[in-house]
């Protein structure tokens, strides 16, 4: 945890607080979706927030998967649509860049992801540059807009996730209004959760059966809850609810 009150550039009006929302957030900084804590505008009504990340970028860093330095920038580069190289997801505020020729971007939040995860049972997951395997949520090994993307992969199962569709499964619910801001399952039976489905994505050796497929399934979902604690920090009440509905189903 960062300084409980700090002041910032990019809102150099008023002071911002370290706080743990209640409710989900938009960042005024990467301009992505925030669960955890962030630092929010000490005037009520303000209504600005800001990723710890976000809030306590370095000038300049690094990262194992880049091979030059990475320098930080307030604003998007301007011209064609940018996408972070972890992600996926589209590059319009602060955002770390290469210096090559054809730069790669990075958002705050993606290069201070875990290179370890672990959960109960001896579930480890390995952050990867690219993937071993397709993934199981799209079947594919790059995104949907094209890019490879970082990937988490589990062991000793090799489930293999892209970081861009697991936020890409949070954020259609977000914007469907599935989820209310007060942590509440909207509609949960018309949630939509088996567009993804390892059980009828991964072939089962010696024929399929329904007690295997659901401990394939249940392991599977807990892959995808471990990965959505890393992206969005701590799991809010709202995610807890998303991920208790998941592993019911």
């Amino acid at each position: 945890m960062g300084l409980a009150r700090i002041k910032h550039p990019s809102h150099g009006q008023h002071y911002l607080l370290l706080k743990l929302p209640h409710e989900p957030y938009w960042c005024n900084g990467c301009m992505g979706l925030g669960f955890g804590p962030c630092y929010e505008c000490e005037h009520e009504g303000c209504g600005f927030y800001l990723h710890e990340e976000c809030a306590n970028a370095a000038p300049s860093t690094s990262h194992p998967f880049s091979k030059c330095s990475l320098k930080f920038h307030y604003n998007a580069p301007q011209g064609d649509a940018r996408y972070c190289d972890a992600c996926g997801e589209d590059v319009s505020g602060f955002v770390y860049q290469c210096s090559h020729k054809h730069p790669h971007d990075y958002h705050p939040r993606c290069l201070k992801l875990p290179r370890t995860l672990t959960a109960g049972d001896g579930l480890i997951l390995q952050l990867k540059k690219k993937l071993p395997s397709q993934c199981l949520r799209c079947g594919s090994r790059k995104t949907s807009n094209r890019i490879q993307g970082w990937c988490y992969v589990s062991s000793p199962d090799g489930y293999c996730y892209h970081i861009a569709c697991v936020k890409e499964m949070i954020l259609e619910k977000w914007r469907k209004d599935h989820l209310t801001q007060d942590g509440d399952v909207n509609e949960a039976n018309n949630l939509g959760l088996q567009t993804f489905n390892p059980s009828r994505q991964i072939a089962l050796p010696g024929g399929r059966s329904s007690s295997k497929a659901t401990r394939i399934w249940r392991k599977a979902a807990t892959v995808i809850m471990v990965i959505i604690s890393a992206l969005f920090g701590e799991p809010s009440a709202l995610i807890s609810v998303l991920v208790q509905y998941w592993l019911s189903s």
